[in-house]
């Protein structure tokens, strides 16, 4: 029998154990909330000082986070100077042919590497990852002669064929298809399927969240991508839409902060509603996958 005196022991320490987590998780939600405003505080004031026509007179010492006189004049400004359809659909273009293939070759050779039997699939593998090691800049001059050689320079090939298949897709879809389990891939050997349509009809509807996570985190990449775009091509008609505003800004004589802040504002924009869509997919594909062994 536990005493009186012992059940109200073990009652302080329960109550002292769930005040301490609460105390902990607060502290938790207080340092996030503080991380997520000083993330979004610069954010806020690109959009504000983008709606302001008086930002291309002088900005304000102390920073302002609501226009005094919001229009849209700058986005209008920047829509007539600058050819944005071209420069969304090059951009489309290219950011949606990059992430179907990355999907598809980073899946196809996830799958290999994860289930495939084969000799020195373990040291292809680590050659695979040891790309993840060497940073683009270095490999930027060899891939540039490498698209001339193959006559690619100047064209949307050139803004496409390097980023068909990369080690971190690779990496992350070999993660995710070892959880699978072999029985189901040995069942369907025995129902006379074939190792394409074991990946097609097994593997993949079992890899959607880390397919969308990895989707998302290619348009990002690519979506973005400055340096290559400025390497590869020089004809304005094959600008994407990051390389179509850094230029404008940099060409112009004055620099109108209102203007250059709506026009970072039109670049990023899409990416930003994509990610809060697909935030959910995002976060559990990359937990799971981080869960695999």
């Amino acid at each position: 029998m536990i005493g009186v005196g012992t059940r109200k022991r073990i009652s302080d320490a329960r109550a002292s154990r769930t005040s301490m987590e609460r105390v902990r998780q607060a502290g938790i939600l207080i340092i996030l909330s503080l991380g997520a405003i000083v993330m979004l505080l610069p954010f806020e004031w690109m959009i504000a000082t983008s709606l302001s026509r008086a930002a291309n007179l002088g900005l304000p010492r102390i920073p302002r986070f609501w226009p005094p006189d919001p229009s849209l004049f700058n986005y209008q400004l920047a829509a007539d100077n600058l050819p944005l359809i071209q420069y969304y659909l090059n951009t489309v273009i290219v950011v949606g042919t990059t992430t179907i293939a990355f999907l598809f070759f980073s899946s196809l050779t996830g799958y290999a590497f994860a289930k495939g039997r084969f000799p020195g699939r373990n040291a292809l593998f680590i050659a695979f990852l040891a790309t993840l090691l060497v940073p683009f800049e270095m490999r930027m001059i060899p891939l540039y002669g490498l698209m001339r050689d193959l006559h690619l320079n100047n064209t949307m090939g050139a803004l496409i064929v390097p980023f068909l298949v990369g080690g971190f897709g690779t990496f992350l879809m070999r993660q995710y298809i070892l959880s699978i389990p072999d029985d189901l891939i040995d069942a369907a050997r025995l129902d006379g399927a074939g190792e394409f349509a074991i990946y097609r009809l097994v593997i993949l509807p079992l890899c959607v969240p880390v397919l969308a996570a990895l989707a998302v985190i290619n348009v990002i990449w690519r979506w973005n991508d400055l340096v290559w775009p400025l390497m590869a091509v020089s004809d304005r008609g094959l600008y994407t839409i990051t390389l179509g505003l850094a230029l404008a800004a940099r060409g112009s004589q004055q620099i109108y902060v209102g203007i250059a802040l709506a026009t970072a504002a039109l670049a990023v924009l899409p990416v930003v509603v994509i990610y809060i869509l697909l935030q959910r997919h995002i976060i559990r594909g990359i937990t799971l996958t981080g869960m695999k062994g």
